[in-house]
């Protein structure tokens, strides 16, 4: 009797047949709950920043704060800048609060594909490394290094030949041009790197370097800070653009954000708060002249 049961139950599962909705398929739902899995890990880049800007009601800006003139702490404590001001602008556009995530130059691009911000206002200029991890916006800035030498130098030295000398001292940063970039732009002339900006700036104070090699805003602030020891002729060597960040594939975001900086600019803004702050900073130091 049990055999009998056993046998009818074998040739009823061996019978049995499933439509292609209905049949199971271990591999369909293996796929599946990866895809779920996947989708929950990638959720910062899963849908636009726009929509989830616009459904938070906060706009998440991360900066360095200290980068003069683009984001620095004012008198009072509060956060001011040129990208201080844009980020503002963009947040009202938006209708939105604006948050500003400080954090240091190493965090901004993790956090950003993290999705613990939203975008990267930071005076960040345009690379190929950095362009393989993130967008990059339409160049908000168009600047490049320039260097300064010792005012008693400032008529020796007018453009990137007279450097290119045996017996000449450069000095730069670590996170500069580096050193193979020096090595095209100066063959002849020595070249070392210090740690940091002010001690390069000693440097050339004291006279035991002919020139520094540095950002735009760095030598404008250093002659700034310097005016009677330091000149420059303030022309750039290279291009670099400063942009804004955001996560790979979010076009949406990067068509929003490319918008705003166009409209800004077509309606005279951007050139408003550029005179604001450049001129306040550094355009009054003039170059010497020719």
């Amino acid at each position: 009797m049990i055999l009998v049961f056993l046998v009818t139950g074998l040739v009823t599962l061996s019978c049995q047949r499933w439509s292609p909705e209905e049949k199971p398929s271990a591999k369909t739902d293996v796929g599946e709950t990866l895809v779920k899995e996947a989708s929950a890990m990638k959720e910062p880049s899963a849908r636009s920043a726009l929509e989830a800007i616009t459904a938070r009601g906060e706009l998440r800006v991360g900066m360095q704060v200290g980068y003069v003139p683009f984001q620095m702490l004012g008198d009072d404590g509060d956060l001011i800048g040129l990208e201080v001001d844009l980020a503002e602008m963009a947040a009202r556009r938006l209708n939105v609060v604006l948050r500003v995530v400080r954090l240091t130059w190493q965090e901004l691009i993790p956090s950003l594909l993290e999705g613990r911000t939203d975008v990267v206002m930071s005076g960040m200029t345009v690379t190929s490394e950095r362009n393989v991890q993130v967008l990059f916006t339409t160049p908000v800035i168009e600047t490049g290094r320039m260097f300064l030498v010792h005012a008693s130098n400032g008529q020796q030295f007018k453009n990137l030949e007279d450097l290119n000398k045996p017996g000449i001292f450069v000095v730069s940063t670590p996170g500069g041009l580096g050193k193979s970039r020096i090595r095209e732009l100066l063959p002849n002339a020595s070249y070392r790197e210090f740690p940091d900006r002010k001690r390069s700036i000693d440097e050339v104070l004291e006279r035991r370097a002919h020139a520094f090699i540095d950002e735009e805003f760095s030598v404008r602030l250093a002659c700034t800070a310097h005016s009677r020891s330091l000149t420059s002729r303030f022309k750039p060597i290279t291009y670099e653009p400063i942009s804004w960040a955001v996560r790979p594939r979010d076009l949406h975001w990067l068509n929003w954000l490319n918008n705003f900086i166009q409209q800004i600019r077509r309606d005279g803004r951007l050139d408003g708060l550029k005179k604001k702050w450049l001129r306040d900073y550094f355009l009054d130091i003039s170059a010497p002249v020719k």
